[in-house]
């Protein structure tokens, strides 16, 4: 039979449900059926204490199944309401509930303004209280969390909804550091401390899908992976986010680890016009000074307490138009001491083992680090007529890190046997390394980055909602780049100690050596902090810049029916988005040669030593080693060129980095979807059901290597030979290893693949009301992760053996080896299944509780076969490759996250009038990971959570939280043993923020995080790995603090 297209398939079903008179038809009633009169109720809800309109407040008619959710703007509109007099019922968490006596004319409609107060927050009196500035601010946290409770409450699905001002000021406006107090998230740091990314119920960023307002957000990094990057995003213009863990037909279906979609404000949250604003000072525990201190980037002074700012402002210029402006600077410095201790378990003679390994290298880095964001946007909504919205939102962001990392490493070397052979050979124990004789090494190394990046964005959407029908439709357009640019400084330099040397370590701690030394073959004592003993080797730059420009549209119609005894709905739409990412990347080498153009004889690196960044602390008791200066390198090299020599291999391999880095996807993404919606048992239970169809097309181009496109070949396609039989070489080839060689071999995205890959993922979704606040929810979906990248952009390597006639002919003879990219890896899949409670106090808290299942297959794995016709097609390459060596990606294996998770936040204002200044909140989530492919989960977090409480009296506002992140499995670590991994060792924040209300328009505020200073400890070991030799790096970045001050009007 044949198959039927699913586009079209889903097209036809669209178009039945929503044919006019369709809904009568279905009922089986005649088209001149005669029906009792009914009327419309619509109004807007306000909180008439701190003049916000409230979305989703639930209205209904008493005694009937009429029930609508106001929208963003806080209105509503209720249909086929019967005529005569009726009683409206307003719910809004947190607020006192209203009942309102209406009389609806037959046919005609009722305007009704609806205001809600709460007299055991506000008080009696609430002219009083509209005037209090104190009582407006200090209930602004609870107003936030009760409007991210109401949307959590009544979606049809299972998500966890946060308002922005739930964890008072976060320090920069920095997203990472609000989202990962959310349940089920946890965080990931770089090593400045900042948070770059977070993952979801232990499956990787690349997995977690990221939206603004539904639109998707992507960014530019040249490693060609999928992670969204929060780093440089703001929280300014957002205000609540939206956590979903199992999507329903009507959003994407690629979050196999779940979705984030941050929800932007709307003009019309306020019945009149504010401005709230702030200036505020970062600083780093590490220098408190208003001076100007060192920093290695540049190699100049800087100052570390820096000035930022944030502001927005809702214009609400009459009931049809609004605006909102929002923009925010943020200025942090951080320190960067890392503290890194490789233990090896192999080597030549060395006597090692994976239970005994010993110390071969420790590496102390010192990389100060700034961050500069600034984030405007604006955003315009118009009322075109009373049931339709038109939005327009756009969105300037940039940022720019600064980075000078100086790092010095201490090798003894992996030769246990001395030279010359009467030296001293290697011996170790669990505290101390003593390196054979010339066997060592001491490196001194500067390194500078300046990154800069950015995105511009726009939007524009419509929503058309007059209580039967909805629809909502909108395109978007966001371009992000990143780039690393020709600066006038090296990207690294290094220098080495001029003689062959042993190095030794004592007083072996966890954290370091405590004591280094090295010795030259005379066994005579080295001075490692004397830079004339060095020797100054080799600079590189390494620029790149990468662009990724997203483009998407979306329509999604929605008709809701009153022909059945019960509400029911039923919805249909369509997504198209184009994504481009094109990546360039560089790097450059040269190497020193001096005054006098030889680069055999040793240079000093004295000259380029850092000139303001001396004498500094780096931390883990060392202080003013001789690190060089980037800048003073390549001053010297602009002003003296033959002093750095390319050499033709260095030339080679620049050019070679330079074609493989280089490469350019398109993906195009498509879907349409259906599902149902229905309300049963006076509207105890709904239920959500559908199915989505995505589809999607990668087109890329990567790098081509054909090592054996520098022998002459017959027109036959077979080699030309001498007549000794050997393959005679292309008078263009040049020699080997040259770069006409290289010119000939690998080719610049000359291969090129593209691939299409679709399915069908439904879900269902069941919520019961136990109680009217007591809620059970059930939940399927499938859900699918695309591979990264670097996975499908086309890269190619084919290498033919040199083979006789004889063995050509020969169908057994294997005739070479092709590397290569598989653009048709298929995605990870998973099936979700989710149960939960949720229970909703009159106070306006939560307490919830589920349980979860992933069943993912499809992992990636990598293997060498014998290709044949089948797997050539896959990858893209074309039959005469059949019994060649295959060496590629494919899909293979399974696992299994299961996992339980619990989500508190309650007021103790039932403890008595003392408890009405507390809320305190509590999340953790468990996870356990089972089946074949364990090692692909190379973040994987089986314990984490959140706890803290907040006092909030008149003028002040007090918040403590703590984050925990429990032990973290990274990739696996052959290198240790069987099972060894690298891990995060498990640790807890505690952050701070307080803010005290001097005026009715001006307040201060003060924050400070990772109170404690804990550090990022990197462990590596196995289950063989002695209790010394576990650690493997530690990282300390300071506390940070900032104060500020702040105006609302």
């Amino acid at each position: 039979m044949k198959q039927r297209n699913p586009l079209g398939l889903l097209s036809a079903w669209l178009a039945l449900a929503l044919t006019p008179g369709h809904a009568a038809q279905a009922a089986g009633a005649p088209v001149n059926a005669s029906f009792p009169q009914s009327g419309t109720i619509s109004g807007r809800v306000q909180n008439v204490v701190t003049g916000k309109y409230l979305t989703n407040a639930r209205v209904s008619v008493k005694g009937t199944n009429l029930t609508v959710l106001t929208d963003e703007f806080g209105a509503y509109r209720l249909v086929n309401v019967l005529s005569g007099p009726i009683v409206l019922e307003v719910f809004y968490t947190d607020l006192d509930r209203q009942e309102i006596p209406l009389n609806v004319p037959p046919g005609g409609g009722i305007e009704q303004h609806i205001d809600l107060t709460s007299k055991a927050r506000y008080g009696q009196n609430l002219e009083a209280v509209k005037l209090d500035p104190f009582v407006v601010s200090s209930h602004r946290e609870t107003d936030g969390q009760a409007l991210a409770l109401n949307e959590q409450r009544f979606a049809p699905n299972i998500k966890n909804v946060i308002a922005t001002d739930t964890f008072g000021d976060i320090l920069g406006s920095n997203v990472g550091e609000f989202l990962k107090f959310l349940p089920g998230l946890t965080a990931e740091y770089s090593a400045s401390g900042a948070i770059d990314s977070v993952s979801l119920r232990g499956i990787g960023g690349d997995k977690t899908a990221f939206t603004t307002d539904g639109a998707p957000m992507v960014t530019a990094i040249p490693g060609g992976d999928r992670t969204f990057y929060v780093f440089a995003m703001a929280l300014t213009s957002t205000s609540r986010v939206e956590v979903t863990k199992v999507p329903t037909p009507s959003t994407p279906a690629d979050s196999l680890a779940g979705s984030v979609n941050m929800v932007s404000r709307s003009a019309f949250e306020a019945s009149r016009a504010q401005f709230v604003g702030g200036i505020n000072l970062v600083m780093n525990s590490e220098n408190f000074t208003l001076k100007t201190t060192p920093h290695t980037n540049g190699d100049k002074n800087t100052r570390k307490i820096r000035p930022g700012f944030d502001f927005n402002y809702t214009l609400p210029i009459n009931r049809q138009f609004g605006i909102v402006l929002t923009g925010m600077q943020s200025d942090r410095f951080s320190e960067q001491h890392l503290s890194t201790t490789t233990y090896n378990a192999a080597g030549t003679a060395t006597g090692a083992s994976f239970s005994k390994p010993f110390l071969q290298t420790y590496s102390l880095a010192d990389g100060p680090h700034s961050l500069r964001r600034t984030d405007f946007s604006a955003k315009a909504d118009w009322r075109v007529t009373p049931n339709a919205v038109l939005s327009f939102g756009a969105q300037y962001n940039r940022y720019g890190i600064y980075i000078g990392t100086n790092s010095w490493t201490m090798n003894a070397g992996t030769i246990g046997t001395p030279t010359p052979v009467a030296g001293v050979p290697l011996s170790f124990g669990d505290g101390f390394t003593t390196g054979a004789t010339g066997r060592g090494a001491v490196t001194i190394s500067g390194g500078a980055q300046t990154i800069y990046g950015g995105t511009d964005s726009a939007n524009l959407n419509y929503r058309f909602d007059d209580g039967r029908w909805k629809i909502t439709t909108g395109i978007n357009y966001s371009t992000t780049s990143r780039e690393r640019p020709e600066t006038d400084y090296f990207s690294s330099i290094s220098s080495s100690l001029i003689n062959p040397s042993r190095v030794s370590f004592t007083g072996i701690i966890p954290d370091r050596p405590g004591g280094i030394q090295a010795f030259g073959n005379d066994n005579r004592e080295i001075d490692i902090y004397n830079p004339s003993n060095y020797q100054f080797g080799t600079a590189t730059e390494a620029p790149y810049d990468t662009t990724s420009i997203i483009k998407s549209a979306n329509l999604n119609v929605r008709r809701r029916f009153s022909f059945l005894p019960f509400p029911t709905a039923l919805q249909g739409g369509g997504y198209r988005s184009v994504l481009t990412v094109d990546s360039r990347q560089n790097s450059r080498g040269w190497t020193y040669a001096g005054p006098d153009g030889i680069t055999t004889t040793p240079d000093t690196p004295v000259p380029y030593l850092m000139q303001i960044y001396r004498g500094q602390d780096s931390h883990f008791g060392f202080k003013n080693v001789p690190f060089t200066s980037t800048d003073r390198a390549y001053a010297a090299f602009k002003s003296s060129p033959g002093w750095f020599v390319q050499t033709p291999a260095q030339a080679v391999a620049q050019e070679n980095y330079r074609r493989t880095n280089s490469k350019f996807i398109q993906e195009t993404v498509s879907a349409l979807y259906l599902q149902a919606e229905a309300s049963l048992f006076q509207n105890r239970l709904n239920v959500l059901t559908g199915v989505r169809f995505e589809q999607t097309t990668d087109d890329g181009e990567g790098s081509l290597l054909d090592a054996d496109a520098v022998f002459v070949r017959n027109a036959d396609g077979s080699f030309a030979r001498t007549p000794a039989g050997a393959r005679i070489r292309r008078a263009d080839a040049g020699t080997v290893g040259s770069i006409e060689e290289l010119r000939l071999t690998r080719q610049e995205r000359a291969f090129r693949g593209m691939r299409t890959y679709d399915g069908y993922y439904p879900s269902v979704h069941f919520t019961y009301a136990i109680k009217e606040n007591f809620l059970a929810r059930l939940a399927y979906a499938r859900s699918y992760g695309r591979p990264n990248f670097v996975d499908v952009i086309p890269n190619a390597t084919i290498s033919q053996r040199d083979l006789t006639q004889e063995q050509m002919d020969d169908p057994t003879v294997i005739r070479g080896t092709i590397t290569v990219a598989n653009t048709a890896l298929r995605p990870w899949t998973a099936d979700n299944y989710d149960l939960s409670l949720e229970y909703y106090t009159e106070q306006g808290g939560l307490f919830s509780a589920g349980v979860f299942k992933k069943e993912i297959k499809n992992f990636f794995g990598s293997a060498v076969r014998l290709a044949t016709a089948a797997d050539l097609e896959e990858v893209g390459l074309d039959s005469r490759y059949v019994g060649w060596n295959l060496s590629t990606k494919f899909n293979a294996g399974n696992a299994r996250i299961t996992g339980a998770e619990f989500n508190a936040r309650h007021s103790l204002r039932p403890l008595g009038a003392w408890g009405s200044y507390f809320t305190v909140f509590a999340n953790a989530s468990k996870l356990r990971l089972e089946g074949n492919r364990q090692a692909d989960f190379t973040s994987f977090i089986p314990l984490s959570g959140n706890w803290g409480f907040s006092f909030s009296r008149r003028q002040l506002v007090f918040m403590a939280k703590w984050n925990h992140r429990g032990l973290d499995r990274r990739a696996a670590q052959a290198a240790a043993g069987p099972d060894a991994y690298q891990y995060i060792k498990a640790r807890t924040f505690l952050d701070m923020n307080a803010a005290y209300q001097l005026t009715k328009k001006w307040s201060v505020s003060a924050s400070v995080g990772n109170i404690f200073n804990v550090p990022q400890t990197l462990l590596l070991y196995g289950p063989a790995t002695p209790g010394y030799a576990r650690q493997f790096r530690n990282t300390n970045s300071g506390v940070t603090f900032g104060v500020g001050i702040r105006a609302a009007f």
